[in-house]
């Protein structure tokens, strides 16, 4: 079976320097011709930004390139520190990736040995984590390990997205955030707070109450209902001096693990994790 893709004209790094069926790299008149290796890789880099992780066969259905060509261009991204591979199989841009639109991006940098000792604790924690950051109005995804984990009942991939009050990687960002950011947020995020909420916060004292114990204790906790037990989760803040940017949390099945429990097992690496030390 050949592992070009069907129905499709397929491209590789030798096809003619003028590339006349693609004009929009035809360069101008008195232009050196374009380097083809370089085009190749900056359009596997727009993809994944605009589409998130996929698998090289995707991305060879998409761009119409060989698969070949592809894995070459994912290996040096790869290589460079720009792209990695998940335990699904496919390809993600990694947070450096951002710097090359944005320069230099404070948050990234603080986020990459959180990633790094993430996947590192995944085998010691077993049950799934991810990181999480605020993207208005709801938590980005930013990494898992529940492909890592034997426990995950649904995956939460990178690029999802989930709800703010709802989580409690949210709530540990609402709560660490500085006053006046949280004050902000809060008011955006009351009057379409979700129904279900409306017995736990009947007001907005009773939001700032839970959120300045999660303060005090350092960490947050929610609750979501499954079709077979209750999932339970809690997560620590990232901070950035002083100031909340990500959450670290773990979800576990509350019929195995009490919130207590998960306290005295799980909250130390989930601190270190938020540290950015391995373990």
């Amino acid at each position: 079976m050949s592992d070009e893709p069907p129905n499709h004209a397929v491209h590789d790094d030798t096809s003619p320097a003028d590339d006349a069926g693609e004009g929009m790299h035809r360069m101008p008149p008195g232009h050196p011709a374009p380097v083809r290796v370089l085009v190749r890789g900056l359009e596997v880099v727009a993809l994944l930004n605009r589409h998130g992780p996929m698998t090289t066969a995707a991305i060879s259905q998409k761009l119409r390139l060989a698969r070949t060509t592809v894995n070459r261009c994912l290996a040096t991204l790869v290589a460079t520190g720009y792209a990695e591979r998940l335990p699904s199989r496919r390809h993600a841009l990694t947070l450096k990736a951002r710097t090359l639109s944005h320069g230099y991006d404070a948050v990234a940098e603080r986020l990459d040995p959180v990633r790094t000792a993430l996947h590192a604790a995944s085998a010691e924690m077993r049950w799934p984590m991810s990181l999480m950051r605020l993207h208005y109005p709801e938590m980005l995804i930013e990494d898992s390990t529940d492909r890592e984990s034997g426990f995950a009942v649904e995956f939460f991939e990178r690029g999802m997205t989930v709800p703010v009050l709802t989580t409690a990687s949210g709530r540990a960002v609402l709560a660490f955030s500085s006053p006046r950011a949280r004050e902000t947020l809060v008011d955006l995020l009351w009057p379409d707070r979700p129904p279900e909420l409306h017995p736990l916060w009947p007001d907005r004292a009773a939001l700032e109450r839970e959120l300045a114990a999660i303060r005090e204790r350092g960490h947050a906790r929610a609750i979501r209902p499954l079709r077979v037990t209750e999932q339970g989760s809690i997560a620590v803040p990232v901070l950035l001096d002083g100031e909340a940017v990500a959450a670290v949390a773990v979800r576990f099945a509350l019929s195995a693990v009490s919130f207590d429990e998960a306290r005295k097992r799980m909250l130390p690496t989930l601190l270190d994790i938020a540290l950015g030390k391995p373990r």
